[in-house]
């Protein structure tokens, strides 16, 4: 006899009583290997839609700092800038409602500094399955007033 089949006969006994094991252990790691890929699914579903929703609040706070009065920046011929809180409010709060009905927003403004903070809900896929439906997250972006050229001091 061969060495090579020795060595095949000398194992067979071994495999055939091991090979029930194999059934055991995908059993038990099925459900684990499931629910990883489960929450890496709903993870990602949620960070996709954190990072809209900065995008939405950047946009909004954006939009209202460009409202500034213009009252006072023709009396000032030029050299203050103040914004319009009301105008600045306004137009962020229609920029929410424009991006979808399920935002809500809360929107703070100042003579010279705009903030927004929006929230949603988020669906679940797979974490329904443990009882949470919905994710809430939120986004704040700040914009302050800017006017003009800036140049960078070199």
């Amino acid at each position: 006899m061969r060495r090579s089949q020795r060595t095949w006969h000398a194992r067979w006994p071994v495999a055939r009583a091991e090979s029930g094991q194999v059934m055991v252990w995908a059993a038990v790691m099925l459900p684990l290997f499931l629910s990883v890929v489960g929450l890496a699914i709903d993870g990602g579903v949620v960070f996709s839609a954190r990072r809209e929703l900065q995008s939405v609040a950047d946009a909004s706070a954006r939009a209202g700092a460009m409202q500034i009065d213009e009252g006072v920046y023709r009396g000032s011929a030029g050299a203050t800038v103040v914004l319009d809180t009301d105008a600045a409010r306004q137009v962020a709060a229609e920029f929410i409602v424009s991006q979808g009905p399920s935002l809500a927003g809360n929107i703070s403004a100042a003579s010279d500094r705009v903030v927004v903070q929006v929230s949603r809900d988020v669906p679940t896929s797979f974490l329904r399955l443990v009882g949470i439906e919905t994710v809430r997250i939120r986004a704040t972006a700040p914009a302050d007033v800017r006017y003009g050229i800036e140049r960078a001091n070199r």
